[in-house]
């Protein structure tokens, strides 16, 4: 296809309508089951909560801490209904919920903190009144009193095995006589509580030795902090009840480089760019440094470096793996850029230094007296603050910390909230399996079909951070699959190309999220095959993905790598470009939400792969009709994006736009459709992509606080739409319009799937012969019209008090006729946004 030219994205208005959805706070909570004998579940209540207590006070007493209001209880099987009761009436913190499946109902595990000995004896008071049935008013009436009563199943303090982080129950404590460990504190969210907590935490190690190595940091949910123990603090620190989880520091994702014998670039031609210019995209690399004297790095392309405490006494990146990721967010396809001597940098990067190089492994590490979750914040806000940078990129996870279903990661939540805050762009790997299952088979087809079905398998789930539910979570595919021969062992690639790379990492995320978001090469494996030996090759040089080496004394200036930390800079190199070509188009900084749904609404995934995909076997699976459309969105989310979507064209147009939308509500946008676009004899298709930023809690079962989604139809008015709602108006604000079956529309997957997703898209997509399914024409009008419907609620009350959420939505039409003035057309149709210049 012939370049075109470009054009402007066209902001539209949703319609006058707005209507709460109305229906119960919090639908859908199982009813609470009766208990036979009252008397009998509290005196057994008594006993457990006396028996709590007396461990706590026992266990503070041999710390030297004394007794007071923070007591930390575990309460089963507590509905979601009495458990908002519970925090209204005694005003306490819920400092981790958890879920428990039994049967087809959820219930719900509680971690509460009671804020003083008075509401603790006000709930001692309200259990006695349900042990005598009394209907005496309390601080509840009597049927909510009954009702929390019986839904609690069992009071017990925390054990010290909960407390055990995945690497200490792995590995072991160290040998040492002293080592230090990772700490994360409960607290009840205020700053009150925080300094209360770390004045216990600082008086119990102080009893037993310890050391606080650093102040602690607070998040919304915890404290984390790091502590020099030996074994005997240890012990006692996991009695503590104040204590979440205590674990060895952090292990980052292993990834391998190895040097590509090609001589440097001839005839360079790199563009300067000028530092004072605002209108240069711009990128933050959150790593082990770079190399800032690389040829290919000079002429002010990196803007700043810093070194946030790494003890390696330079900015400079000493391990590789820094330059690595910052060649790619600079220069985005490399090996184009090799191939057509081509060099001219389009995004300028700032420098965070977060890692130092392990000069035994060769591996990047963080600093053993620094929790990284404090390292990203400080880079972060550090170049929001100096240099209004926006889009950040970190490649780099904790590979024991395998996501299995629960709660969020500390890390991940850190990262959410300072997108949400900051409102900025933040992306992050997905992470790697460095030794994944060795392939059988007796064809090459077999032997790439069991590397597919081995992503499904528990050792390939998400890792810290990349389960982080706003930022973009990135996995890796294949680029090429042609083999280099080197010796006379034979290799082949196990990877067909554009489909997942043996290592990456796959979901779901939380509460069934769609992660990775997105996909991007990121190299592979190569299988060697000899008689009794079979093993993985990590150094092929054309399945590796090329990018800049930290060192050029020799003359080498680029390295082969493999990873989802390779992945992940394409995205970030793309963000850089749409924040900035927005800016231009809008006259104005594009909201985070607005950047994240362009980049995944121009994700595609090759049919063919798509299909391979959906022929996988998922051992786990044991549905009788497994979705197999879930299986694509688990290994590769929403595909690989394309820089198609910068700009718009006389056959491609992008309409957006961006809102506030009131909570237990919806807004409704209408779009004519050109009946050409329909019945034209091209291939064509409507991608649709939401996203926004609901404020996080890891405490939370739900985590995020608000819930968004969207649903399409045709052939309806804003008006009936609005007619169609009232009949759900006193149900599940979840549910959608009834409307008549010729009105729904086929884009997939359906919103079902993909509705627990901070970001979300769905496609309908037609060849030559498609496009009349589309063309029910509203009553009273004369063209065929698509009505989107965005709704939203909340899941749980947040601390903020929000009664709106944010959000942006995209709509792009695409045809591969280049003749076809889509743009024109569309235009034509559409309620259009005038922003006025101030």
């Amino acid at each position: 296809m012939a370049d075109l030219p470009t054009l402007n994205h066209i902001e539209i208005v949703r319609e006058p309508i707005n209507r709460d959805l109305r229906g119960r706070q919090f639908p859908g909570a199982p009813r609470v089951q009766p208990r036979a004998n009252r008397f009998q579940h509290s005196r057994s209540l008594s006993e457990q909560a006396d028996a709590a207590f007396e461990t706590i006070n026992t266990n503070r007493r041999l710390l030297g801490i004394t007794p007071d209001t923070l007591l930390i209880l575990q309460f089963k099987i507590l509905t979601v209904n009495q458990r908002e009761t519970l925090i209204r009436a005694f005003n306490v913190s819920i400092v981790e919920e958890t879920v428990i499946s039994e049967g087809e109902s959820d219930n719900f595990r509680l971690f509460i903190q009671f804020p003083t000995l008075e509401s603790l004896d006000n709930f001692q008071r309200e259990k006695q009144l349900y042990e005598m049935d009394s209907h005496q008013r309390g601080f509840l009436p009597y049927a909510q009193r009954r009702d929390l009563f019986d839904s609690i199943d069992l009071i017990r303090n925390v054990q010290p095995e909960d407390r055990k982080g995945k690497r200490l129950i792995l590995y072991g404590p160290p040998l040492d006589e002293s080592f230090v460990v990772d700490i994360d504190l409960w607290y009840d969210g205020t700053p009150r509580g925080a300094t209360q907590t770390e004045s216990l935490l600082r008086q119990s190690i102080g009893h037993i030795g310890g050391q606080l190595i650093q102040d602690l940091f607070r998040t919304p949910s915890l404290l984390l902090g790091k502590v020099r123990v030996n074994l005997e603090a240890l012990e006692l620190l996991l009695n503590l009840d104040i204590v979440a989880l205590v674990d060895l520091p952090i292990k980052p994702s292993e990834e391998e480089s190895f040097d590509i014998f090609s001589p440097p670039p001839e005839n360079i031609e790199q563009a300067n760019l000028p530092l004072d210019d605002d209108n240069v995209p711009l990128a933050t690399v959150i790593d082990s440094g770079v190399f800032s004297g690389h040829p290919l790095l000079r002429n002010g392309i990196v803007l700043e470096e810093y070194d946030f405490g790494t003890g390696e006494g330079t900015d400079t990146d000493l391990n590789g793996h820094g330059t690595g990721v910052a060649g790619i967010v600079v220069y985005g396809d490399i090996p184009k850029c090799i191939s057509n001597n081509a060099w001219v940098p389009r995004v300028r990067i700032c420098s965070a230094k977060v890692m130092k190089n392990d000069p035994v492994w060769n591996t990047p590490v963080f600093p053993e007296n620094r929790r990284p979750e404090m390292l990203m914040e400080e880079a972060i806000r550090y170049y929001h603050r100096e240099r209004g940078c926006r889009i950040f990129n970190l490649s780099v996870g904790n590979t024991d910390q395998i996501y299995n279903d629960g709660r969020q990661f500390t890390w991940a939540e850190t990262l959410d909230n300072l997108a949400r805050e900051l409102d900025i762009v933040i992306v992050v790997s997905a992470g790697n399996v460095i030794n994944p299952e060795l392939p059988t088979g007796n064809t090459r087809d077999e032997i790439a079909a069991k590397v597919r079905d081995n992503l499904f398998s528990s050792t390939h789930k998400l890792i810290d951070p990349g389960t982080a539910s706003i930022c973009l979570v990135v996995g890796a595919v294949a680029r090429r699959n042609d083999v280099r021969t080197m010796g006379q062992l034979p290799r082949i690639s196990v990877t067909p190309i554009q489909s997942p790379s043996a290592f990456t990492r796959a979901g779901f995320g939380v509460n069934r999220a769609v992660k990775p978001d997105l996909v991007a090469p990121g190299g592979s494996f190569v299988l060697q095959q000899a008689a009794n030996d079979v093993r993985w090759i990590k150094n092929d040089p054309n399945i590796a993905e090329p990018s800049l080496r930290h060192s050029i004394e020799d003359g080498r200036w680029f390295a082969g790598f493999f990873g989802t930390s390779f992945s992940a800079p394409h995205i970030t190199h793309l963000c850089a470009l749409i924040e900035n070509t927005l800016k231009e188009q809008l006259d104005r900084a594009p909201s985070s939400n607005l950047i994240r749904a362009m980049v995944v609404n121009s994700a595609k995934t090759p049919g063919d792969v798509e299909n391979w995909i959906r022929e996988a076997v998922d051992e786990n699976d044991t549905r009788q009709q497994p979705r197999k459309s879930e299986y694509v969105l688990r290994l590769i989310g929403y595909g690989r994006p394309s820089e198609e979507i910068l700009w718009s064209r006389k056959n491609s147009v992008t309409l957006f736009a961006e809102e506030r939308l009131p909570l237990n509500s919806f807004h409704i946008y209408t779009i004519r459709i050109p009946p050409e676009f329909l019945r034209g004899r091209f291939n064509k298709s409507i991608s649709i992509s939401l996203a926004y930023d609901p404020p996080v809690r890891l405490s939370r079962k739900d985590y995020t606080a608000n819930k968004l989604w969207f649903e399409v139809y045709k052939g309806l008015t804003a008006g009936q739409i609005e007619q169609f709602r009232r009949t759900r108006q006193n149900g599940d604000p979840d549910e959608l319009p009834v409307v008549p079956e010729n009105c729904k529309t086929k884009f997939l997957p359906g919103y079902q799937t993909v509705q627990n997703s901070t970001v979300q898209l769905r496609r309908w997509v037609k060849g030559r012969q498609g496009g009349l399914d589309l063309l029910g024409v509203p009553e009273g009008e004369e063209e065929p019209t698509i009505t989107i419907v965005v709704a939203g609620k909340e899941q749980y009350p947040h601390p903020e008090g929000l009664d709106n959420q944010s959000y942006a939505l995209v709509i792009s039409f695409n045809a591969d006729d280049e003749e076809i003035e889509l743009y024109e057309q569309i235009q034509q149709r559409i309620r259009t946004r005038t922003r006025v210049r101030v």
